[in-house]
């Protein structure tokens, strides 16, 4: 007879508590990875995307563009939602150096794999490049347009002087757009009508004088309206950007014939920047005479009539 003999079975000591806390870490860690993973392809699947309610917006493409700027081209016009994935997407398809440059009719929220088949595939509208320099009046803008682009000298007089255009600063009953068609590189397509176009030279003129101060003008007891007619004269006078503030001061001088008989009705050209901050901040000098010197590159300056004698001999 076998004898019984009992088992006496000891419990499974517990992990150690540096084992446990090894794993409950390992744990935190997998589950981070995993929302990482869940957020990253997330946010790829959104900025891929688009919606079948995107509004018409027209991109221009420069020639030689980096696929970077393309990029950023497209995200500020709202085609794509992320620059950054339209490049990746560009690059894994081995793509980014297809991208035709020029002039695209897209809509906002195309999404990056319709961008990338119009920008690699689509025929580009042809663009036009305008570039009209300070100090020009508007029968000189139109010569300019009629030069470099479709639209005609013709149309564009017609359009500016429609009355169809205004800005706030014009005065009540004006239609006169002389001095307000910023000085700027215009880029438009063949698509682009005069319109459109003095649409655009407004435009820029409002945003470039954003930063302007003009309630600056009372101070000299002009409007903000007849501080662009003093840039105007002197961007027509002013040939170096340091003679800008000294040409102001004789605008305003008492005894200049502008001011002895009034200011011009308008402008009598397109002022540039410059010539708008000098017309709102003028130099504090005695000057009321000046003349053009030989080189015809900067001015003289004059503060009574023997000076400025010598200064038009010397011319």
């Amino acid at each position: 007879m076998l004898e019984e003999t009992e088992v006496n079975e000891e419990p499974t000591p517990p992990a150690p508590p540096k084992r446990r806390r090894r794993r409950r870490i390992l744990a935190v860690l997998l589950l981070l990875f995993i929302l990482l993973v869940g957020t990253g392809a997330g946010y790829v699947w959104w900025a891929m995307g688009g919606t079948a309610n995107g509004t018409p917006v027209r991109v221009i493409i420069p020639e030689g563009a980096s696929g970077s700027e393309i990029a950023a081209i497209l995200q500020r016009a709202k085609v794509v939602r992320s620059g950054f994935i339209f490049r990746l997407v560009a690059r894994l398809r081995g793509i980014s150096t297809d991208l035709k440059p020029g002039a695209y009719d897209l809509t906002t929220g195309m999404g990056v794999t319709k961008a990338l088949d119009r920008l690699r595939s689509g025929v580009p509208l042809e663009v036009f490049r305008i570039t009209i320099p300070e100090g020009k009046t508007i029968p000189e803008i139109a010569a300019i347009v009629g030069k470099d682009s479709k639209i005609t000298a013709a149309q564009f007089l017609a359009a500016v002087r429609s009355g169809r255009h205004r800005l706030p600063i014009m005065p009540k009953g004006s239609t006169n757009l002389e001095g307000l068609l910023f000085p700027k590189t215009y880029e438009i397509v063949e698509k682009t009508t005069a319109d459109d176009l003095v649409d655009m030279m407004l435009n820029q003129f409002t945003l470039d004088t954003a930063g302007l101060d003009f309630s600056k003008a009372a101070a000299h007891h002009i409007t903000p309206y007849q501080a662009v007619i003093v840039a105007s004269l002197i961007e027509r006078e002013a040939k170096i950007e340091r003679d800008r503030p000294d040409d102001y001061t004789n605008v305003h001088s008492a005894y200049n014939t502008y001011l002895h008989d009034g200011l011009p009705p308008g402008p009598i050209a397109s002022p540039g920047l410059a010539a708008l901050q000098a017309a709102l901040s003028p130099a504090n000098t005695n000057y009321y005479y000046y003349v053009l010197t030989s080189d015809q590159r900067s001015h003289c300056f004059a503060r009574d009539q023997a000076e400025f004698n010598r200064c038009r001999n010397a011319a």
